[in-house]
Parts: C-alpha cells; structure tokens; sequence
C-alpha cells in the first residue's frame, strides 16, 4: 500500500481554514515578522508551483500557531546499495 503524498498548498490550505486566515493576511503578516516582501499573489504562485523553500513553510506554520516537526520512521531499513 501506497502512501498518498499531500502537497504543500493543500496543508496552508488546511492550516489557513481552520485558522478562518486569508491568504492576503497571511502574506502581510510574513511582511511585518520575518521581513519578507511577498504578495498575495506572489505567495499563491509559490504555492501553486510547490516552490515554498522549507524555512518559509517553517515560518507560515508559525504564524499560524503550528510547528514543523520530523520524526524518526522506526521501520526504516536503510537505503539500497547500487
């Protein structure tokens, strides 16, 4: 069984609506606490085009009151000599 992959869009999605943010909010306030200089526009291109880099996905978490947190998979069996 496969895994479904699900995209960066879709999570700020997730993460905007069950904050009830806008994605223009959401752009100005990456403008007044990590100095970015995004639009609304701008930001909703990077997430269309999966083009959000890990330190801002890190940061749009955090101002939506969310962490970014990796885990360790305990069933992992190492990687494949070629």
């Amino acid at each position: 069984m496969t895994e479904q992959k699900i995209s960066v869009r879709e999570i700020v999605k997730m993460m905007l609506l069950r904050r009830n943010v806008s994605l223009s909010s959401l752009a100005k306030s990456l403008n007044d606490k990590y100095g970015y200089n995004i639009s609304q526009s701008n930001l909703s291109r990077k997430l269309i085009n999966e083009t959000v880099k890990w330190s801002e996905f890190q940061d749009i978490a955090a101002i939506l009151g969310y962490k970014v947190r990796l885990d360790e998979n305990k069933n992992w069996s190492g990687l494949k000599a070629e």
